[in-house]
């Protein structure tokens, strides 16, 4: 254990720094990995569609190859690399996740036999399903509480444009080489997250988990060098005074600590909210094409429409930046997931191609809002020591449920009609609302580490 070289916690320190480059540089080497990763997440319910016409799979069969066999991985990966990043901090897992993504992805697109296809696929999502858990804690841990959830959604903001591009990309694609679309389109994706890697090697570690594990003069040193930067940028002479006073302990933690009585709580509300929040997001998001397709819309039409669909991902996130710290965030979480729920029927039952369009828009608009909401919000109702562990824990129960809901509604539910299955998915909103609105805990705006008081 280290002699602490400084008074009170790095955590005060880092709370009273004003926006600047160091803040920036910091979010777009978070950004960039959460984009190439982004781009399989919201994309997989194109390649679906794309490969169902080209290698003339059945949905169901595809959904298992894509959507099933990718959430599984990232079930895997956010128990795993959550876990590792306890134990041998935030930027130690940063360095592998990113390339386990990418040479997954490269693999997949080289393989012809769909056995061999999903089990890369997989392996891809094992490398993802440790990104998101570890973006919330790691951007949780260094951005100051009054706009923590701002830039968190600044990430998101970038991220979703992926879902977009790719969307386009498989577009062009499918009318330039229909036969190879979907294999560049995994390439593609493998050969970004390798030269994001590259970039994100230049990141340093979280003061607040250094802290925490009793490296007092690194994680001084880092929050030092923060300072100084932040000075020099913006021709400070002296720093906005300490005006809170934490104290840390340091305290290595152990998976089982989530589920001792000070977190139970929160940790079996979390699982809950997850298990059903996939139903609502990914229930949409993954079928979408399939909805579409299912409206008769020819495959070419389908990535046309999905393409302006999920382009209300990227404006709901802008928009999200200027309310997701003004609104507690648990009721930000309810009001959007009823929302959803609202305009996704309408755009079930809806014919006419320009409402199909419209109300499919403002759904994705919207839930990109509880999107952004809910990773704020599982970061950081859970302490520094244990904080990918949990986040990455409850994150993976939404894999599992994904692979099971998604598959559920295009193999068992969707062939009744898309009506159908949106009743399915009023379902899992009513259990969402019930379960935050009784067991979820304020947030917005409080130091994390007074959170658990």
């Amino acid at each position: 254990m280290q002699n602490k070289p400084y008074e009170g916690s790095v955590s005060d320190r880092l709370e009273r720094l004003p926006w600047s480059k160091v803040h920036l540089s910091f979010l777009l080497m978070v950004s960039g990995g959460e984009w190439a990763e982004t781009l399989m997440l919201l994309g997989n319910g194109a390649i679906l569609a794309l490969m169902v016409s080209i290698l003339k799979f059945s949905t169901t069969v595809g959904t298992l190859i894509i959507p099933t066999s990718f959430f599984l991985g990232e079930f895997t990966g956010s128990v795993f690399f959550g876990w590792l990043a306890d134990r041998k901090g935030r930027k130690f897992v940063f360095l592998y996740n990113l390339l386990v993504f990418s040479v997954g992805m490269i693999l997949a697109g080289s393989m012809s036999n769909y056995i061999l296809i999903a089990l890369f696929i997989y392996i891809g999502g094992i490398g993802v399903g440790g990104e998101f858990p570890l973006v919330d804690s790691f951007t949780t841990e260094m951005m100051p509480s009054k706009v923590r959830g701002n830039r968190l959604a600044l990430v998101y903001t970038i991220a979703v444009t992926a879902g977009p591009f790719l969307i386009f990309l498989a577009f062009l694609l499918k009318l330039a080489t229909p036969a190879y679309s979907w294999r560049i389109l995994f390439w593609f994706m493998g050969i970004v997250g390798i030269a994001i890697w590259a970039i994100r090697t230049k990141l340093k570690e979280s003061p607040r988990w250094l802290e925490v594990h009793g490296k007092y003069k690194e994680a001084d040193e880092i929050t030092t060098e923060w300072e100084d930067k932040t000075k020099a940028d913006l021709n400070l002479k002296e720093l906005p005074p300490v005006t809170t006073k934490t104290t840390v302990k340091e305290n290595k933690s152990k998976f089982k600590d989530i589920f001792e009585p000070d977190l139970r709580r929160r940790t079996v509300m979390m699982m809950i909210f997850q298990f059903f929040q996939s139903g609502i997001f990914y229930g949409f998001v993954a079928l979408a094409p399939s909805f579409l397709l299912a409206k008769n819309f020819t495959i070419t039409k389908t990535l046309e429409f999905t393409f302006l669909i999920f382009a209300g991902f990227f404006f709901g996130s802008i928009f999200n930046l200027f309310i997701i710290d003004k609104v507690e965030r648990k009721w930000g979480i309810i009001g959007t997931a009823i929302l959803a729920g609202i305009f996704g029927t309408l755009f079930g039952v809806s014919i006419n191609v320009y409402m199909v369009i419209i109300f499919g828009f403002i759904t994705t608009f919207i839930l990109w809002n509880f999107s952004n909401f809910f990773h704020a919000y599982q970061a950081e109702i859970f302490p520094t020591r244990v904080r990918p562990t949990a986040a990455g824990t409850v994150y993976s129960i939404s894999r599992v449920s994904t692979s099971i809901l998604v598959l559920f509604i295009a193999a068992v539910i969707l062939p009744h009609g898309v009506l159908a299955s949106f009743a399915i998915i009023w379902v899992f909103i009513a259990i969402v609302v019930i379960d935050l609105a009784v067991l979820g805990p304020k947030s917005t705006k409080e130091q994390v580490e007074t959170i658990m008081e």
